[in-house]
């Protein structure tokens, strides 16, 4: 019993002086091995302890990522963000070169060197002169559509090109060469026929090539 109350006795700094000096009454052995056990739990409760305040951190560190990931999705995908509105018909109004230039970004250059081949443009109203861009031919896919219509109609002017292109048509079911291109209605356009609106939603070649079928009639024809 009095070796186990020993043991179990925690090393002063009494006996380690003694040690030292060589006046350590007891046995040395066991005094270092005492030493050595409160050194090796020391250093365990101390691992234990970094150890788990690193798991602490750790884990407040993730709730603060998740935290945060929730945050910016509520923020993106919540109510409080209007989700993008899909063009559901065609302008009817005409815009200046400004305009243009604005809404779509390209330069000067390219618009005027675009007239005719890639999007055209009319006389403005009360104006003998000038250029005016009807805004349907910049919606959705219409201009990687219209360049290969408008090489049809290369040899009409301006006035008949744009009178094509607005115009209904029997062969369209009463739909305008436009509004079949973009595949929507004009925005002053009553109610929607279903065969109109079956025509408005085949494929986007298949739109394409009846446009096309009915400019080279256009250019055809000899009134």
């Amino acid at each position: 019993m009095e070796l186990t109350t020993k043991r179990n006795k925690g090393v002063t700094k009494t006996d380690l002086l003694a040690l030292v000096v060589g006046q350590y009454s007891g046995d040395p052995a066991m005094l270092l091995d005492r030493v050595a056990q409160d050194l090796l739990k020391g250093v365990s409760d101390g691992l234990r302890t970094s150890l788990a305040k690193k798991d602490k951190e750790l884990l407040a560190s993730e709730a603060t990522r998740e935290a945060v990931a929730a945050s910016l999705a509520e923020m993106l995908l919540g109510d409080g963000v209007p989700e993008p509105q899909e063009t559901q018909s065609l302008p009817v109004s005409r815009w200046s070169p400004e305009e243009v230039l604005k809404h779509t970004g390209m330069s000067k250059s390219t618009l005027y060197r675009g007239d005719h081949t890639k999007f055209y443009s009319v006389i403005p109203p009360t104006m003998q002169n000038g250029r005016a861009y009807p805004a349907w031919q910049f919606v959705g896919d219409v201009p990687s559509h219209l360049p290969k219509v408008l090489e049809v109609l290369n040899r009409k002017s301006r006035i008949q090109v744009n009178s094509f292109f607005v115009s209904e048509r029997d062969a369209l079911n009463e739909l305008s060469p436009a509004e079949v291109l973009a595949g929507l209605p004009f925005e002053d356009r009553g109610a929607i026929a279903p065969e109109q609106s079956r025509m408005l939603s085949l494929p986007e070649k298949v739109r394409q090539d009846k446009v096309i079928a009915l400019a080279a009639l256009e250019v055809a024809d000899p009134d």
